[in-house]
């Protein structure tokens, strides 16, 4: 029996998932797809808080085997469109880059800082977001800290650093709170879920489409796919590439294929070839300490930079000047790589 000045109980979930849920939670062969209504309406819901714990933790699981479809990433974008808070960008000739970061290293060194201050280098400003990764991981937001450029604490400090260095570093919870708390769940759950690939598609609200540039890395090729097609229905730059442990950084030891898309509509399939690859042994070891350290040799011009790495700035830089101006503008200012 409850005490008068107890606190009201928290208001019970308003939105019954069941129905939805009764269609794609019957495995790979058998769940059915929703339209993309109806997932904007669901995800509109998981967004507000309104979807019962339980019901969440069997969307998820039931997405994750079952896969998105193009209409239901169209309709997840929808419901979290308005959950995206603003974020100004410093005017400049090159057009803003933004470089989700949500795996971290595992087996390899780290190199998402690196290419991201080799962009802010070439005076292309941009903004990574990420979250905290796992224990056994180095993420990138770590040895950027060591690098002395700290992870910012609003998106005012954010908007600072992007005007004074060209590079800024914010939570996902800053950037978008409901997709931040969606994704924390993988602590929970044990698992990754749909919010990872919606991260992967934040522009902040204010910001068009065609006046961004977005890396995104892909895992497998059903993913891959999967992006092509979204992007064929919302025009966007973007590189879309196979990343090193699912970061957006090309691999060192082959020839790397990236796809380019323009907001025009434009679609470039390029291979950065290379004329050597990078010994490993001249690789940092993967914890963040040795990772910063080398990269803060490479910046000093103390070490070449990783021929894969300059070809994927070189190429970025260009498109990323290219969308403002007819003009690829003035040559790079990277030091050879050789």
């Amino acid at each position: 029996m409850s005490r008068k000045d107890d606190p009201p109980p928290p208001p019970a979930p308003a939105f019954d998932a069941a129905p939805l849920l009764k269609e794609i939670a019957r495995g790979k062969h058998g769940a059915k797809n929703l339209t993309r209504e109806q997932a904007r309406e669901l995800f509109a819901a998981v967004f507000a808080g309104e979807v019962a714990d339980l019901a969440l933790g069997a969307l998820l699981v039931a997405l994750r085997v079952k896969g998105e479809n193009l209409d239901e990433l169209a309709g997840m974008m929808d419901a979290l469109q308005p959950h995206v808070v603003p974020l100004r960008f410093p005017v400049r000739r090159a057009t803003p880059v933004m470089i989700p970061t949500y795996n971290g290293a595992r087996k390899l060194p780290n190199l998402v800082p690196l290419l991201a201050l080799l962009l802010a280098r070439e005076g292309v400003p941009v903004l990574i977001h990420g979250e905290i990764h796992e224990a056994r991981r180095v993420g990138a937001f770590e040895i950027l800290q060591k690098l002395g450029h700290s992870q910012a604490n609003s998106l005012g400090e954010a908007e600072q650093q992007l005007q004074e260095e060209n590079l800024a570093a914010v939570s996902l919870d800053l950037l978008c709170p409901p997709l931040g708390r969606l994704i924390s769940l993988r602590e929970q759950m044990g698992v990754r879920n749909s919010g990872h690939t919606l991260a992967k598609l934040v522009l902040p609200v204010n910001v068009p489409a065609a006046q961004a540039m977005r890396l995104i890395a892909v895992t497998h090729p059903d993913f891959m796919e999967l992006m092509r097609e979204y992007f064929t229905t919302e025009p966007a730059n973007i590189f879309l590439m196979r990343g090193v442990e699912g970061e957006p950084v090309v691999r060192l030891h082959a020839p790397q294929p990236m796809e380019y898309i323009s907001a025009a509509g434009l679609r470039q399939s390029i291979t950065l070839e290379m004329k050597e690859t990078h010994d490993p042994e001249m690789l940092p070891s993967r914890d963040a300490d040795a990772t910063a350290a080398w990269t803060e040799e490479i910046l000093a011009g103390l070490r070449p930079i990783p021929e894969a790495i300059f070809r994927q700035v070189e190429v970025i830089v260009e498109r990323c000047r290219g969308v403002r101006s007819d003009s690829s503008g003035p040559a790079l200012k990277l030091v050879s790589s050789r």
